[in-house]
C-alpha cells in the first residue's frame, strides 16, 4: 500500500489535534519567561489557566521494542505547572511547560467541523514560530529536540441510527466472534492499545480505543492515534516532514482499523 496517499473523510469525527515538541535548552524555562511569552501572544490567545505538568514519554529507537522511557525532571526547583494558553473562542490552545510546546485544535461547538490537517499544522508552525523566536529574544538558550509528536482524538457516537453497532464492532481487528455460542454477553466497555512503528525507525503510533461518554452524556467510543518519534535531522524542513509523515500513518491506520461501511456512509470518505 501507498504509505504516502492522504486519507480524507468530508465529515470525520476528530474533536481535537496536538501537535507537539518536546526539547531541552542550554538555559531552564522560568515561569517569569512563560508570563512573559503570554503577554506577547496575548492578542490571538487572551485567556490563561493552569494545569498540571505532562511526563515526558520518549520513544526507545530500537526497532520492536513496544516499552517508553519516562522522564522526570530531576533540579533543584518544582517542576513548572503545564500553562494553557487559549482563543477567546476556545478552538486553538496552546500549551506550555518548561520542556514542551503544544498546539490544539479542539472541537468548541457541535456544528464546528475539523478544518484540516493543513491548516492546523500551518497554525502550529506559525505559532511555534513565534515561541522559537521568544527563546531568541530572551536569550534562553537554541532548542534541543527530544521528541515530536502529533495527536488526533476521535469521538465515535454510539446507539445512534447511523452507527448502530456496539464498541466491538467498529475496530476491525477487534470484532466479536458471533460464529458460536458465546457464555458472555456483548461487552458493556472496551479498552484496547494497540502499536505499530513508524517507516524508517521514526517512532512508533499509538491507538488507544475505550468506551466513554462526551460531555453532553452520550456513549461514545474514544479512538485516539498518536505518533511520537523524532527524525535524524531536526532542521524545520525535516521536522515538517515528520509530523506529514505522521499524520498520513494515522489517517491511513484510522482508515485500516475501521469498518468501511461507517467510513463511507457517517465520515464521507472521499479518498
Amino acid at each position: 500500500m501507498n504509505s504516502t496517499v492522504r486519507v480524507k473523510f468530508d465529515n470525520p469525527p476528530v474533536v481535537e489535534v496536538a501537535c507537539s515538541v518536546l526539547f531541552s535548552a542550554v538555559k531552564p524555562l522560568r515561569g517569569i519567561h512563560i508570563g512573559l511569552y503570554a503577554e506577547r501572544i496575548r492578542g490571538d490567545f487572551p485567556r490563561i489557566e493552569e494545569v498540571p505538568p505532562l511526563v515526558a514519554m520518549i520513544e526507545p529507537q530500537e526497532s520492536g521494542t513496544t516499552g517508553v522511557e519516562i522522564a522526570y525532571a530531576v533540579g533543584p526547583l518544582p517542576p513548572l505547572r503545564r500553562t494553557w494558553l487559549i482563543s477567546e473562542d476556545g478552538r486553538n490552545l496552546i500549551q506550555v511547560q518548561e520542556d514542551r510546546f503544544i498546539f490544539n485544535w479542539k472541537k468548541a461547538a457541535a456544528d464546528d467541523k475539523y478544518p484540516s490537517y493543513d491548516e492546523v499544522i500551518e497554525r502550529f508552525d506559525t505559532q511555534f514560530s513565534r515561541f522559537h523566536a521568544f527563546f531568541a529574544d530572551r536569550d534562553i538558550g537554541p532548542l534541543v529536540y527530544r521528541q515530536l509528536e502529533l495527536t488526533y482524538v476521535n469521538h465515535i457516537p454510539l446507539g445512534l441510527a447511523e452507527i448502530g453497532v456496539s464498541e466491538s464492532r467498529i475496530l476491525v481487528d477487534h470484532v466479536r466472534d458471533t460464529a458460536r455460542r458465546r457464555f458472555l454477553g456483548e461487552p458493556i466497555g472496551v479498552n484496547w492499545v494497540s502499536i505499530y512503528e513508524l517507516s524508517n525507525r521514526q517512532g512508533r503510533l499509538y491507538m488507544t480505543a475505550q468506551s466513554a461518554r462526551a460531555p453532553n452524556g452520550r456513549r461514545i467510543l474514544s479512538l485516539d492515534m498518536t505518533a511520537r518519534g523524532i527524525p535524524a535531522d531536526t532542521s524545520k524542513a525535516s521536522r515538517r516532514a515528520w509530523f506529514d509523515l505522521a499524520h498520513t500513518w494515522i489517517t491511513q491506520g484510522f482508515a485500516d482499523v475501521t469498518v468501511d461501511d461507517i467510513q463511507k456512509q457517517v465520515w464521507r470518505r472521499t479518498a
